[in-house]
Order: C-alpha cells, then sequence, then structure tokens
C-alpha cells in the first residue's frame, strides 16, 4: 500500500524557506570557518613611477573630477578609497552584495506593493 502525502501550499512554503535558510547558514558558517585570517596591505602601485608624477601643474579633466569628489562628495569618496577599493576581494564584494541586497529587497517591495494594489 502506497501513501501520498500532501501539503497545503503555505506548509510547503515554510518548510522550503526553512531548509534554506539552514542552508544559507550553513554555507555562511562554512565560509567563515575557511576564510584566511590574513590580510593583505599593499602599497599603491603607480606603475613604477615615484609620487612625484602624481601631482601635476596644470589641471587635467581627471584632476578636476578628483578635486571635486574630495571636497564636495567627501564621504562618498572615504566609501570608495577606504571601503571598496582595498585591494581586498572580500571588501568589494561586501560593497557588490550590500547594493545587491538592497536592489533585490526594493524588488520584493515593488512586487508586493503591485500585487496588493493589483496591478
Amino acid at each position: 500500500m502506497k501513501t501520498t502525502l500532501v501539503l497545503d501550499p503555505s506548509s510547503a512554503l515554510t518548510i522550503v524557506v526553512a531548509l534554506l535558510g539552514l542552508s544559507i547558514l550553513t554555507v555562511s558558517l562554512l565560509y567563515y570557518a575557511l576564510k584566511s585570517k590574513r590580510i593583505r596591505v599593499t602599497n599603491v602601485y603607480l606603475s613604477g613611477e615615484p609620487e612625484s608624477v602624481v601631482s601635476s601643474i596644470t589641471p587635467s579633466v581627471t584632476s578636476m573630477y578628483w578635486g571635486f569628489m574630495k571636497r564636495f562628495a567627501r564621504s562618498l569618496y572615504r566609501v570608495l578609497v577606504e571601503e571598496v577599493h582595498t585591494g581586498s576581494l572580500h571588501d568589494w564584494y561586501k560593497f557588490l552584495s550590500s547594493w545587491l541586497a538592497l536592489l533585490v529587497l526594493l524588488a520584493v517591495i515593488v512586487l508586493i506593493a503591485s500585487i496588493i494594489a493589483g496591478w
């Protein structure tokens, strides 16, 4: 005699979400357990030139851009230099995944709002 288990959609969804959460937790714990604890610090690469080459007498478009970034967009510049452009792939991944998570959250909110509004 063969029995078949039939679940209602909300119970099936709960089970799937619980298994997904458990798998994400397992992968995260495995990642942090195996992640390298060594931090690599490197100097700025200037193509083998001395630092005196970086400062120019006449402002170029690039110099004006970075002047704007340092003066008027100071917090954005600080985030770009200190958190994103550290040379560590892990820091870049954290920054990129935070923005992608924000976009996914926004998409889910818009989807729920469109379902509720009946669009």
